[in-house]
């Protein structure tokens, strides 16, 4: 989903390794460091320089939940801070976006509570005093979901995983800089490009023609070419384009006037990777090239099969070597990038996913409108088909980075 948001996000790029030396001049206030407890060496730069004696809380990257809520809020009230600078990857930032917002208004739990059971949206209510909102910097060390920009965030629940909007999530200040980027798996940087050309593309394939179509094909073409560039050679400035690429997913033209709810593809994977315990790309490269397919062969549910192929046309002009066939050629670029989904998909886990798709987001509600039961266990069972050998980006086989689920 997109979601339009009324703060205006401040980004910053800084140089590679130099965030520390600035971020004091955008904190306010008693401030405070929620960061991946794998970013130690990160996390020790940021504390050598402007966030000296700050006060520290390390958390596990994985899904965030309530009782992650109340660790990260419980930090924030105990040392009355005032900013709280995130360190991390969407996890991360999540939890300091959610638990920023929570505190200023503890109201807003108790709505998270009792709307959580009737769909997997939750869109909350203005908070009482937006200036009780500790000011908050978010600082990716991943790429792809936008978070540090993004007026939405995702929570795990004891009903499911749900997708929370606010006005004010959306962080205070995005700090983008090389060096938080270094560690990160070059998998992981495809990965992240895939995510951030999936919302575009999902979200134009869910729309009518927009006045902006064409700086969405442009900004697609962009990530795709980026792409291309880091399978020949990885650098510093090439990771923080594609961060930037990202964070341009959310804040530029391209994903404006349309159908916040248009990337059905999201819907269906985040409750297979719920279901799964897999990661998010991992359900998402399972199940995009089969509703491509579906869309290519009329599925008008799941989108628009004329968008679809004129904005795969941008990508295949880029790399003239994918199918031109949306469905295939999503498959081909997943291979050059050495992305990798699901083995298999257990019968178990095709009726949890295909129940809680549509419990959480069918039936009435806007995003998988449309689509019922069969078409979803159809999409997964063609998912489960993969049996395909994926190469990574140099041609080399991954072993051990296909994932086989008999959940």
């Amino acid at each position: 989903m997109i979601a339009d948001h009324g703060l205006r996000t401040r980004c910053i790029i800084s140089d590679d390794g130099t965030a520390g030396k600035y971020v004091g001049a955008l904190t306010r206030g008693r401030t405070g460091l929620v960061v991946d407890k794998d970013l130690g060496v990160h996390r020790d730069n940021l504390l050598a320089d402007d966030l000296k004696g700050s006060a520290v809380l390390e958390l596990t990257a994985e899904p965030v939940t309530v009782e992650t809520l109340r660790n990260v809020g419980s930090f924030i009230r105990e040392n009355g801070l005032q900013t709280v600078a995130g360190l991390g990857g969407g996890s991360v930032m999540d939890a300091v976006k959610l638990a920023a917002l929570f505190t200023a208004d503890p109201a807003l739990t108790i709505f998270a509570e009792r709307h959580a059971k009737r769909s997997g949206l939750l869109v909350l209510p203005p908070i009482a005093n937006p200036k009780d909102r500790p000011k908050t910097i978010l600082m990716p060390s991943t790429v792809g979901t936008g978070a540090e920009v993004s007026a939405v965030a995702c929570l795990d629940t004891a009903v499911g995983r749900r997708l929370i909007v606010s006005p004010n999530l959306a962080g205070d200040v995005a700090m983008l800089d090389a060096g938080h980027l270094a560690t990160l798996p070059k998998y992981l940087v495809f990965e992240g490009l895939l995510e951030a050309l999936l919302r575009v593309a999902g979200t134009m394939v869910g729309s009518r023609h927009s006045i902006f179509d064409d700086d969405a094909h442009i900004l697609i073409q962009r990530i795709v070419r980026l792409g291309e560039r880091l399978r020949l050679y990885d650098a510093p400035e090439l990771r923080l384009t594609a961060a930037r690429l990202s964070m341009e997913t959310h804040t530029g033209w391209a994903l404006m006037g349309r159908n916040p709810y248009g990337a059905k593809h999201w819907y269906l994977a985040n409750e297979l990777a719920y279901v799964t315990g897999t990661r998010k790309m991992t359900a998402t490269a399972a199940v995009i090239g089969p509703i491509w397919e579906e869309i290519a062969h009329g599925a008008a549910a799941w989108g628009d099969r004329l968008r679809l192929q004129q904005l795969w046309s941008v990508v295949t002009k880029a790399v003239p070597d994918l199918d031109s066939k949306p469905g295939p050629g999503i498959n081909d670029l997943m291979r050059r990038w050495g992305i990798f989904g699901l083995q298999t998909i257990s019968e178990k886990t095709l009726f949890r996913t295909t129940e809680a798709a549509l419990r959480n987001w069918g039936g009435a509600l806007p995003m998988l409108r449309g689509v019922d039961a069969v078409q979803i266990h159809h999409i997964l069972t063609s998912a489960g088909r993969g049996h395909h050998v994926l190469l990574g980006p140099t041609g080399d086989l991954r072993a051990g980075k296909r994932e086989e689920v008999s959940t």
